[in-house]
């Protein structure tokens, strides 16, 4: 690299959007955040790496799915603020499947229309039939059948999801105030990697419980990508301000916040897995586990896995 001073300026962050189009066809495939680490790799390696703010860590954009961005050019705009990188992208884009992740156009009555065909299912790529796609699906259906079935005389957790008072919201705080301290050693009950499993596992739990409530859908949080993020995790000292930051921000959380909020906070818990060497998607297996022996679950598992 030239020795000459980058000519940018970050934001108070530390980051600058880059919007990404594909140089063949001029589409806008994406808008990422990139910081001077991120900008970077990409210039070194010639691959898109961002930012992620909510995981507070480096990725290269496609190390999951290999749908890499190749860098053809980089822009900088008149207020050097924003970067405009055109790329070769292989395969789709977008995490949903698509190959732009502007495929929704919104309507005069604030609906949204898909306007661009799915090129791949999410789940193929990102999950399998034994990986975190499939894992997260049937958890979150499990709950949601606990929800849209009485069987409240059975099930503290049919309850806790049918009942007319929030008694959810609260407990997703205090979780991430424990996993907090598990990280830092302020709550302890056996070692790390034990303590962050059980309290990482409570946060995903109540997390679920909430977004049900709410009517909130699988593919409106997408656990999957929450609990399974590319790249190396934060470190323990930061990401115990960023779990603390959590708790207070889900103790002021109204209902429009509550599908991004979710999906954050469980990216946090997979942060919280990596600094403690703990696979996140166990955390799923062994709630599916527990929920797999419930007699009156038995119906929802056969239906679902005959």
């Amino acid at each position: 690299m030239s020795g000459q001073p980058l000519p940018l300026r970050f934001g108070e962050d530390g980051l600058v959007p880059a919007v990404i189009i594909d140089a063949a066809s001029g589409d806008v495939l994406m808008v990422g955040y990139m910081s001077d680490q991120a900008l970077t790799a990409t210039r070194e390696s010639g691959y898109v790496h961002f930012w992620s703010r909510s995981r507070q860590r480096l990725w290269k954009k496609g190390e999951t799915s290999g749908h890499v961005q190749q860098v053809e050019s980089i822009a900088v705009n008149c207020d050097l603020n924003s970067l405009l990188i055109e790329v070769t992208q292989a395969g789709a884009v977008c995490h949903d499947g698509y190959p732009t992740c502007f495929y929704r156009r919104l309507e005069p009555d604030n609906t949204l229309t898909v306007t661009r065909d799915r090129w791949f299912d999410p789940a193929d790529v990102y999950g399998g039939e034994t990986g975190i796609g499939t894992a997260t699906r049937r958890w979150w259906g499990a709950y949601a059948w606990l929800r849209d079935h009485d069987l409240t005389a059975e099930s503290g957790t049919s309850r806790l999801l049918r009942a007319p008072d929030d008694r959810v919201t609260a407990r997703i705080a205090d979780e991430l105030d424990e996993l907090a301290g598990a990280i830092d050693g302020t709550h302890r009950h056996a070692n790390l990697p034990a303590d962050v499993a059980l309290e990482g596992g409570q946060v995903c739990y109540w997390v679920a419980l909430r977004c049900l409530r709410g009517g909130l859908t699988w593919d409106d949080v997408r656990p999957d990508r929450a609990l399974d993020p590319p790249g190396d995790g934060p470190q323990s000292v930061s990401l115990t301000s960023l779990l603390r930051g959590e708790a207070a921000t889900w103790r002021l959380a109204t209902p429009a916040d509550v599908g991004a909020l979710a999906h954050n906070t469980l990216a946090l818990v997979s942060g919280a897995c990596t600094v403690a060497g703990v696979a996140p998607l166990s955390l799923v297996r062994y709630d599916l586990d527990e929920l797999r022996s419930r007699p009156y679950l038995t119906e929802y598992f056969s239906a679902y896995e005959s």
